[in-house]
């Protein structure tokens, strides 16, 4: 197979990814679908399938593959369906809803002989993939601490239940712990590259949407398999600026911080090399960006949290045509998508440390 011909689900969050699809060697998009035809023809181009049964994509024979961009509950259901179909999937975040879905994805990927791969476009952006670079070789020397910061006030994104149907709302507001946590966990998971043993998590109640069951600010800890920590924060509710994309990252060799308010940088310090007492740029370390960043990336110097789009599409793209392991398979997926489930199950118990299932 030269050229893997992709069929994406969903015009909504999917044509930004559509978009990216032409930016990679060896992918080409071949069809889209949605439900909602208006969008669905804002979105295609003119030389693009248009779907709007998702059943009929899967019967086209000329697709290879699917990207499932579908609102978050549905993805094991879509994925499901296409590996069934044939087809290797691309799944947007988060893997699943449940834990029962968890199971559900893992024996339909095994079964199917398909690849199964996480879009988790937060371990692709450009800072994550320098510090990446730098774990890779050795600078950081024994990684023992992560953390990260999901700050984003939004309370406008999560109506109340009694307007409509809004998967956000009961996903992200009707929910507690961290239902969405593998933007965060996800970057922290591939410096560790460590399954979670167990989890631990505390809320602050909600001061601001009296009918949200969802904490303003969650606090969840991790405890890797070897006994790492980690540490992240949810807050969808604070009315205060945004920090979205907030990662740190400590080692023997040395220390990551990324900016926490507007104007701050990126900074590094790294043992022996950085004067003692004092933070370097990160981009002093820009070397250790992968070569296909800078040949694929739409702008080099994007540090947005899609920045990254098709380097990880070619990653994908590479797995299916090769057929080896995608980057972050369906054991990776569900590593990172089950202890924000289990995390809520710990705010109900008061806190207690829960245990978070083996996938493989």
């Amino acid at each position: 197979m030269k050229t893997v011909k992709l069929g994406v689900l969903g015009a909504g969050r999917g044509a930004g990814l559509a978009q990216a699809v032409a930016r990679v060697p060896g992918l080409a998009l071949a069809a889209l679908c949605d439900a909602d035809e208006n969008r669905l023809n804002r979105a295609a181009g003119e030389d693009v399938k248009r779907y709007t049964v998702y059943k009929a994509m899967l019967d086209d024979p000329d697709i290879d593959a699917v990207l499932v961009a579908s609102p978050m509950p549905l993805h094991v259901a879509h994925s499901v369906a296409a590996l069934k179909a044939g087809k290797h999937v691309l799944s947007e975040v988060t893997a699943a809803t449940s834990i029962e879905q968890c199971w559900e994805l893992l024996e339909a990927v095994r079964s199917s002989g398909r690849q199964y791969m996480l879009a988790e476009n937060y371990c692709y952006t450009c800072f994550w993939s320098v510090v990446s670079g730098m774990v890779a070789a050795g600078l950081f020397g024994t990684l023992y601490y992560g953390e990260a910061d999901q700050i984003q006030d939004f309370k406008a994104g999560v109506p109340p239940p009694e307007t409509g149907y809004n998967w956000r709302t009961q996903e992200l507001a009707m929910r507690q712990g961290h239902q969405y946590i593998t933007h965060n966990l996800g970057p922290l998971y591939t410096a560790f590259r460590e399954r979670i043993r167990q989890v631990v998590c505390l809320g602050s109640g909600q001061h601001h949407l009296a009918w949200a069951k969802a904490d303003d600010t969650c606090v969840v800890l991790l405890e890797t398999e070897s006994g790492r920590l980690l540490r992240i924060r949810l807050d969808f509710f604070s009315t205060r600026p945004n920090n979205y994309l907030y990662l740190g990252l400590q080692g023997t060799g040395a220390a990551y911080e990324g900016p926490r308010a507007p104007g701050e940088g990126h900074k590094v310090y790294v043992h022996g090399q950085t004067p003692p007492g004092s933070w370097q740029s990160l981009w002093d370390y820009k070397q250790y960006l992968p070569p296909e960043w800078n040949a694929l990336a739409n702008d080099p110097e994007d540090d947005t949290h899609d920045g990254g789009l098709a380097v990880m599409l070619s990653d994908f793209a590479r797995s299916v045509r090769e057929g080896t392991r995608p980057p972050i398979d369906v054991v990776d997926a569900l590593n990172l998508t089950a202890p924000g489930l289990l995390s809520e199950v710990s705010v109900r118990r008061g806190g207690a440390p829960v245990e978070v299932p083996k996938f493989g």
